[in-house]
């Protein structure tokens, strides 16, 4: 089983997808996963603070694997793989996974088409984000991709929610979503912290 497959089924089965307004709303978010024992976080390079955000969880959450998502360069990549420990990125680049096997860095590629997906495997991947997952064509293009593409294993992202995740969830092909809307915002904490307490305990209990 390789490392990329082992980061899917450990964040099962939901992966935070989580973007920071600031550096207190990191460190609270961070104190509310880590009290909920969430397992997997992917923190996004969306924010001017991303780097100290990823240090933040890793101090806070020593025994959760924390990922860098949205990397997209050369340069975030070889930072990540000091930093984190895994990568994913919105799209498929050779060069970077080039760079994470150098790295020995779990490095998950996002995918839209079939024609990307075929790239990807011939850089030997086989786990993948799916992104925008709504977007372009949701479940149903999960299935399709599944018949002819069988061996492979999906973290669909974009769109997904409370409504919805399940529904990708029963997909076989699909070890776990990504997904923004269990990250409170820095209004929501104030305001029904506990709530989302109970809510991610229960998602996350075995």
């Amino acid at each position: 089983m390789n490392d990329a497959l082992r980061i899917l089924q450990r964040a099962a089965p939901v992966m935070p997808v989580a973007h920071f307004h600031s550096l207190e709303h990191a460190q609270a978010c961070a104190e509310l996963f880590a009290e909920a024992k969430v397992p997997t976080v992917e923190v996004t390079l969306r924010h001017p603070q991303a780097w100290q955000m990823v240090k933040i969880f890793k101090d806070t959450m020593p025994l959760a694997k924390i990922g860098v998502g949205t990397v997209v360069n050369r340069r975030q990549m070889l930072r990540a793989a000091d930093e984190a420990d895994f990568v994913i990125s919105p799209g498929f680049s050779a060069e970077l996974s080039i760079l994470a096997r150098k790295t020995l860095t779990p490095y998950i590629p996002g995918i839209a088409t079939a024609t990307e997906l075929m790239a990807a495997m011939k850089e030997e991947h086989s786990v993948f984000k799916c992104f925008p997952a709504a977007a372009v064509g949701g479940v149903a293009l999960l299935k399709a991709l599944s018949a002819p593409f069988p061996d492979v294993t999906f973290c669909p992202t974009g769109g997904i929610s409370l409504a919805n995740y399940q529904a990708y969830l029963a997909l076989e092909s699909v070890a776990c979503v990504g997904g923004s809307w269990i990250v409170p915002s820095e209004e929501e904490l104030q305001k029904d912290r506990d709530s989302f307490l109970a809510m991610l305990k229960d998602l996350y209990k075995s």
